[in-house]
């Protein structure tokens, strides 16, 4: 059954606004202007606050369906014959995402202000939804003797962020060190006898 004609347009044209303000805020960061994100999307003003009704809301909603198809991309990818192949994709997706969202982040920090050691409750609420998608990615790639058993997803995630963040031009690099650092450690090789010679 086709939805009626009205909600398939406001569906539509919902899409078209999520789209406009992610390459808005991208490449203006916290300057963006909503009336640029309305003329992008080729919509009107009004229809643009009908669906969010604040600036804040559009951001969250930008942030929000990028942080779902992260988690979407690591369901898909849950299932892939090769994990340790299968986690390396999904933290390449992770690594594009923290590297092209740096002013999407800041627009959202913008209209969040507080502590820098607190993240807004939203944040937090993306994180969790991450670490719950991801965690069988990672499960399978330390049982498949992909991965050292001695990290979680959260540690592995901060180390990837922080790495990201710190070297943008460098992410691919950034996360080739990162695999190589959570790669089983070998067994030591036995030691030598002392033939005393």
């Amino acid at each position: 059954m086709q939805p009626p004609p009205r909600r398939a347009d406001a569906a539509r044209n919902r899409e078209r606004l999520l789209a406009a303000a992610d390459t808005v805020l991208n490449s203006h960061g916290a300057a963006a202007s909503l009336d640029e994100i309305a003329k992008v999307a080729g919509v009107g003003n009004a229809t643009l606050y009908r669906h969010f009704p604040t600036r804040g809301r559009l951001i969250e909603a930008v942030y929000e369906q990028r942080i779902q198809d992260l988690c979407d991309s690591a369901r898909d990818l849950a299932a892939a014959p090769d994990p340790g192949a299968a986690l390396t994709a999904w933290l390449r997706f992770v690594a594009a995402h923290v590297t092209n969202s740096r002013l999407l982040r800041e627009a959202f920090l913008a209209d969040h202000p507080g502590p820098t050691d607190v993240e807004p409750p939203q944040a937090t609420a993306w994180h969790d939804s991450l670490f719950e998608a991801a965690a069988p990615l990672l499960a399978r790639a330390q049982d498949a003797g992909a991965v050292r058993p001695d990290i979680g997803i959260a540690e592995l995630l901060t180390f990837l962020t922080a790495a990201t963040r710190a070297a943008p031009l460098c992410a691919d690099r950034a996360l080739e060190l990162l695999m190589e650092g959570i790669l089983p450690r070998p067994a030591l090789a036995p030691a030598r006898p002392d033939t005393g010679g």
